[in-house]
């Protein structure tokens, strides 16, 4: 039984809750970069979501807001004890058939906005990293602000 019949039986549509939706796919995001890869994966609380040659790889599986901005951002507490990690970032529509996929290596502390309270994410300064994104999948666009992600069809 496929996952669209499954969530359809329990009268589920996981369109309704962008958010919930990408922390379910995220597990299999981690575990498929991985396994491309050729490593594992870990992910828990704690720990980074991959290792590769030695470096941290924080993965995240986003979407647009109601307003269509798509927002790079982390946890500040694995921000704070990770001196530099790569970040890879699949940027999903809500209706999950366009995406983009970023590879953003070498990502410190300092290319993140300050933190504005204990309980925030951390926001990536698009400016800061422009110059080390790698874009695998889509299309960014260069603006005074940094970039702009566009997302394309597989």
């Amino acid at each position: 039984m496929d996952v669209d019949s499954l969530m359809g039986k329990y009268g589920i549509d996981m369109s309704d809750d962008i958010g919930r939706r990408n922390v379910f796919l995220s597990w299999i995001q981690e575990h498929l970069v991985a396994r491309a890869l050729g490593v594992k994966s870990d992910g828990r609380s704690g720990q980074h979501d991959i290792v590769f040659n030695e470096r941290p790889v924080e993965c995240r599986i986003i979407s647009p807001t109601q307003s269509k901005g798509i927002n790079l951002s982390a946890s500040w507490s694995q921000i704070e004890r990770t001196p530099i990690m790569d970040f890879v970032f699949i940027m999903a529509a809500r209706d999950l058939m366009s995406f983009a996929f970023l590879h953003i290596p070498d990502v410190s502390i300092e290319d993140f906005r300050p933190k504005t309270s204990p309980a925030a994410k951390a926001r990536l300064i698009r400016s800061r990293v422009l110059d080390r994104v790698i874009c695998l999948h889509g299309d960014i666009k260069k603006t005074r602000q940094g970039f702009n992600i566009a997302m394309t069809t597989l």
